[in-house]
């Protein structure tokens, strides 16, 4: 034994080695710690000879201290993530409005490469192979194809500069509508699939059409193969070619659009709505893939979307995260009511039934802490119960322990209640919220009313003691109420800073947009329509050159659509313009809403290492409490997502596929 005061030494280091330990390792790591200092606690009191009653207390004492200790480490961890994401999230917002100005030029830069750098594609091919033959009757038949596609050019070209361009949709007659005016007789086509939903129709029509163009530049003449078909409630949509004819001249000009945009893209469409993609060689040819989903439930097992459940991931305990803390609490007082009357060498033990009575009364009034920030007010009536219960088990001879005094020892379980009632009480209940500190001012007044210390009349001392537990606990509900005050109106402000950004940000993608559309308009509109004009003169030679200066033009613009800004906002937002500078694609799953900084930045830093480490898709599910991030990721990224989502209070999880899924639970600050 240690002499005098420093028996308290060794416990205060332990102490602080568990604190140290939950700062800076994850939760499980810190969580074993605990265990250990338990374990070893309980070691020594066996080791000094202790009764077997103390050594059970010295082990509840000590795991209750542990899980405390562990509790505010965690919360220090977490809080300093928060702090860190909140200055990362403002220290960017200067940008976003450059971001989301960008965001728009991968947008139009997009819409372009898919039609007008697709039509244009097409006269050059068509019109460069009848002036090659020098057939007449081939030389009327390009023309007329050029002035119908060139006019298809100048319609979409007007629609992508009008100010407001609604989202496009589709069905199969598109498809097949485009399959009948494509300029290369060496084309078969099937398709057995009836009908599917318009956004899968789209993205179908996207895929063979990128295909198409892709075969028109870098295989012309080549034999090509175009299937849709449904398959087990599928859509599989393939475009595979053989190697075209060299002598076929399809305009070097044309070949400058690809580098991988155009695939990337789709990509990005075909994830969006839960499918894949795959292009690449297949024998001496290139083929392209999708399999897209005809329902929600239809994904295919491989794709990161698989790992999206429309219920909320957090109906499971999230033992990480401030769940754990208020278990924490609750362990602490289970172990500070059932321990110290182990421990305490005077409590009489005359009575053999008393524990089996004191100890499921004890956890009656610890437990509800557990639940302190779900349902406060339920917690503290399940906690004021006990002291009746008391009372009566005294009178009947049942218990020889002063129900005042347990009152008095373990108030502050009442108090860290009465705390949560005004911090995290629903608004509608909080008109009822000043009766819970009169609830426990009178149910606490009469529990030290009725001890053995009180003479003369007990109803006037209930009265006075009821009237001194009030100040307390009427303080605590306010200290509450003043919390969630504050809380209320940061997130007024955050909203207020949003709504500032949102509204800046929009007026900088308006003049992005007008600009771009100006630019257009001198350029690639021109040309369109010089195309229009010289085909229906029959002036075939004025219609190719017209065609190669228009996808020259359609070249300049792409490069500068395409031009990098300012690092993407790490936001939820900020995702899709990450996705696409990695060549890879995001997929929103849920219903898209704002987050707190903390989880916007979080879910930012997760997408970030997926698309860098893993694969080129990640899927973003939005709940109502919290976001989970998913996707292919390596074994060198495994170790930062777990830390990160540590850090959040959440989760890391991973499938047999690979699949790698962070949740981001949405705290209360």
């Amino acid at each position: 034994m240690l002499p005098g005061w420093l028996w308290w030494v060794p416990p205060l280091i332990v102490t602080a080695a568990l604190y140290g330990l939950a700062l800076r390792r994850t939760a499980g790591v810190a969580a074993g710690g605990v265990a250990v200092a338990a374990a070893l606690s309980a070691g020594t009191a066996i080791a000094l000879g202790e009764p077997a009653r103390s050594v059970t207390g010295v082990a509840l004492l000590a795991v209750g201290l542990g899980a405390v200790t562990w509790a505010l480490g965690r919360a220090r961890r977490r809080g300093r993530a928060r702090r860190l994401a909140l200055a990362a999230y403002r220290a960017a917002a200067p940008d976003v409005p450059g971001v989301a100005a960008e965001v728009e030029r991968h947008r139009l830069a997009a819409e372009l490469h898919d039609t007008a750098a697709h039509r244009l594609t097409g006269i050059v091919v068509g019109s460069a192979s009848a002036l090659r033959l020098a057939d007449q009757a081939l030389v009327e038949e390009a023309a007329r194809h050029a002035a119908e596609t060139g006019r298809l050019a100048v319609e979409e070209l007007e629609r992508l500069t009008d100010a407001d361009t609604p989202a496009g949709r589709g069905d199969f007659a598109d498809l097949d509508a485009l399959i009948a005016t494509w300029p290369d007789p060496r084309l078969s086509y099937r398709r057995t699939g009836g009908s599917a939903p318009p956004e899968i129709a789209a993205v179908a029509y996207r895929v063979v059409r990128e295909a198409l163009t892709n075969a028109l530049r870098y295989g012309p003449g080549g034999d090509v193969r175009v299937g849709v078909e449904r398959e087990h409630g599928r859509l599989l949509v393939s475009v595979v070619n053989t190697p075209g004819d060299p002598a076929v001249n399809g305009g070097d000009v044309a070949r400058g659009l690809g580098g991988g945009h155009g695939l990337a893209g789709l990509r990005a469409a075909t994830a969006a709505c839960g499918g894949s993609l795959s292009a690449g060689p297949e024998g001496q040819g290139w083929a392209v893939r999708a399999e897209l989903p005809l329902a929600p439930e239809d994904r295919p097992p491989s794709s990161p979307s698989s790992t999206y459940s429309p219920s909320s991931p957090s109906s499971t305990y999230e033992w990480r995260g401030r769940q754990a803390a208020d278990v924490a609490l609750a362990i602490l007082a289970l172990a500070l009511s059932i321990g110290t009357s182990l421990v305490t060498a005077d409590v009489p033990e005359e009575l053999p039934g008393e524990v089996a009575l004191l100890v499921p009364l004890f956890a009656a009034h610890a437990l509800p802490l557990a639940l302190r920030r779900r349902a406060p007010l339920a917690g503290l009536a399940a906690a004021l119960s006990v002291y009746p219960l008391l009372l009566a088990a005294g009178l009947a001879g049942w218990t020889t322990q002063p129900a005042g005094d347990v009152f008095l020892w373990c108030l502050w379980v009442e108090l860290a209640l009465l705390y949560a009632v005004g911090a995290y009480g629903r608004p509608a209940l909080r008109r009822w919220g000043a009766m819970a500190p009169a609830a426990v001012a009178a149910v606490g007044g009469l529990a030290l009313a009725c001890g053995p210390g009180i003479i003369g009349n007990r109803l006037a001392a209930w009265a006075v003691l009821a009237m001194g537990v009030a100040v307390p606990a009427t303080a605590t509900w306010a200290l509450g109420l003043a919390v969630a005050a504050r809380r209320g109106r940061r997130r007024t402000a955050m909203a207020r800073e949003r709504d500032l950004l949102g509204r800046e940000a929009a007026a900088v993608v308006l003049a992005e947009r007008s600009r771009l559309a100006a630019e257009l308009r001198r350029t690639a509109l021109r040309h369109a329509r010089a195309i229009v004009a010289a085909a229906d003169a029959r002036r075939l030679d004025d219609v190719l050159a017209e065609a190669r200066a228009g996808l020259a033009a359609l070249r300049e613009s792409l490069d500068e659509l395409r031009l990098q800004g300012d690092d993407p906002p790490p936001t939820i937002a900020g995702i899709a313009l990450l996705a696409a500078r990695h060549q890879g694609a995001v997929r929103y799953a849920g219903t898209r809403r704002a987050a707190s900084p903390s989880v916007e930045v979080a879910a930012f830093r997760a997408a970030e290492l997926i698309l860098r480490h893993g694969g080129p898709e990640v899927t973003v599910a939005c709940h109502a409490d919290g976001v989970a991030v998913s996707g292919p990721s390596s074994p060198g990224a495994e170790r930062r997502l777990r830390a990160l989502a540590d850090a959040a209070g959440g989760g890391f999880s991973q499938d047999e596929y690979g699949t790698t899924r962070v949740w981001i639970p949405e705290v209360l600050a």
